[in-house]
């Protein structure tokens, strides 16, 4: 009996490792704020900015806040604060199944994120009506 056990939990470890359980999380994490954002609630896109206004050039940590209804902010990580943003239009420069990249054309800034999320942060980054 403590054989079949001991190859049931090998089998499960398994499964687990192959499964890569942290991918797994991440995708529930993203799907949950995708739902939120659009029953029209407040959620927090992560992301890595590089701005020559908000970062100072440099590569930050951090949030899109993505309001209902109103424009996107940027808050870096670890900060309580957020800065309006107000981007020139982005284009995709790169992309995998982890991130893709966005770079303005003057390459000023460049926006780096999951690509489950970035339709939804670019409209809102996009002209308001």
């Amino acid at each position: 009996m403590s054989e079949i056990i001991t190859a049931l939990l090998v089998l499960i470890a398994v499964v687990v490792t192959v499964g890569n359980p942290a991918r797994l999380v991440g995708k529930w994490w993203r799907l949950r704020r995708l739902g939120h954002h659009a029953r029209g609630r407040l959620v927090y896109v992560p992301c890595d900015l590089r701005d020559r206004e908000l970062t100072g050039g440099h590569w930050r940590e951090g949030h899109v806040e993505l309001p209902p209804g109103g424009p996107a902010r940027w808050r870096e990580k670890g900060r309580t604060e957020t800065a309006a943003i107000d981007f020139p239009p982005l284009e995709p420069v790169s992309a995998d199944d982890i991130s893709i990249a966005f770079r303005s054309e003057d390459g000023a800034t460049e926006l780096r994120l999951h690509p489950d999320e970035a339709p939804v942060v670019l409209r809102a980054l996009g002209p308001r009506p």
